[in-house]
């Protein structure tokens, strides 16, 4: 092979890899309408979303790119960016005075003709009003009964199981968990919660899907409550354990009612669960108001002294 040969073909493969560097990624175009909890569009909030670019040159590596503006008068933001991987891609949503929706994932399906498919989906968004957040007794639990067999009381104002099994005084909710065994491999595990007061209860809800930081209603309902709640796991050998327990559930309850002659609700504290029993957070508004918005910033159950554990147990969000 001549010597001009040789450089031609060096030259035309130095080219390419240049060409190869610099070609555009596939365009994914997004459409965002924001609408906040009465159904109003949201007008002037940030919008963006985001994916990956692939690297550009030798030695470089892939990075996160996004693309950023407001919603107009109909609370729509739509935008195209270039991005290598958008089947790993997100977008957020914020404006002041309002939750904000923060770095929920979206996935987009394939390529054609260098466009991420669904081509311009419009993604629905919704942007609940801060109207009155305020101090609560707030909580996240982590762990199981302390033991089996007996009634046992959790003070949701201190944050603890009653005495003897913690520093809790009053028995808002009362657990009595059981085993009955079959055998070695199968068994069932029951919780029965019940209260201490008439007019006490619990009832379920289903919260705003995320990415919604504040996924219950504003208020507590003021009926509804039942005064004893049944949870139950069934393990089978050989089969997927069956549960009513739901990690992604969540309740509202009555605590410390006060009644009437007529049963009237005089007073009460009014509350609410994020997941189940006993991996939860909790929260407990003592202000006597049906009012769930929280102001994480003003937990009531705050340490002292902060560590590790105590900051993944009390930062809990609205």
């Amino acid at each position: 092979m001549s010597l001009v040969l040789r450089i031609s073909l060096i030259f035309g493969m130095v080219v390419i890899a240049g060409c190869q560097s610099m070609a555009r990624d596939p365009i994914l175009k997004l459409t965002l309408r924001v609408t906040d909890d009465e159904g109003t569009p949201v007008e002037g909030a940030t919008a963006s979303f985001g994916g990956e670019r692939r690297p550009r040159g030798p030695g470089e590596s892939s990075k996160g790119v996004s693309l950023e503006g407001k919603t107009d008068a109909l609370g729509v933001f739509t935008g195209e960016l270039e991005v290598w991987n958008a089947r790993q891609s997100g977008y957020s949503v914020m404006k002041l005075g309002y939750y904000p929706v923060s770095q929920h994932s979206y996935s987009a399906k394939s390529v054609i003709r260098g466009k991420w498919q669904p081509w311009n989906p419009t993604i629905d968004v919704l942007l609940k009003r801060i109207k009155n957040p305020v101090p609560m007794y707030a909580k996240r639990v982590e762990r199981g009964l302390p033991a089996l067999g007996e009634k046992i009381g959790y003070d949701l104002l201190v944050g603890d199981w009653v005495a003897p099994h913690g520093k809790g005084e009053i028995a808002d909710f009362n657990f009595l968990g059981t085993i009955i065994k079959l055998d070695n491999d199968n068994g069932d595990f029951e919780v029965t919660l019940t209260f201490s007061n008439l007019g006490d209860g619990i009832q379920r809800f289903t919260p705003e899907p995320a990415p919604c930081v504040f996924p219950s209603s504003y208020e507590a309902p003021a009926q509804g409550y039942l005064s004893e709640w049944k949870l139950r796991q069934m393990r089978r050998s050989g089969v997927r354990d069956v549960t009513s327990f739901d990690p992604k559930g969540a309740y509202y309850f009555r605590v410390r009612t006060e009644l009437d002659k007529e049963g009237n609700v005089v007073k009460a504290l009014y509350g609410k669960i994020y997941g189940d029993f006993f991996f939860m957070s909790y929260y407990l508004n003592p202000d006597g108001t049906r009012n769930m918005e929280c102001d994480p910033k003003r937990n009531l159950l705050k340490p002292a002294v902060v560590t590790n554990f105590n900051r993944r147990v009390y930062d809990v969000g609205p």
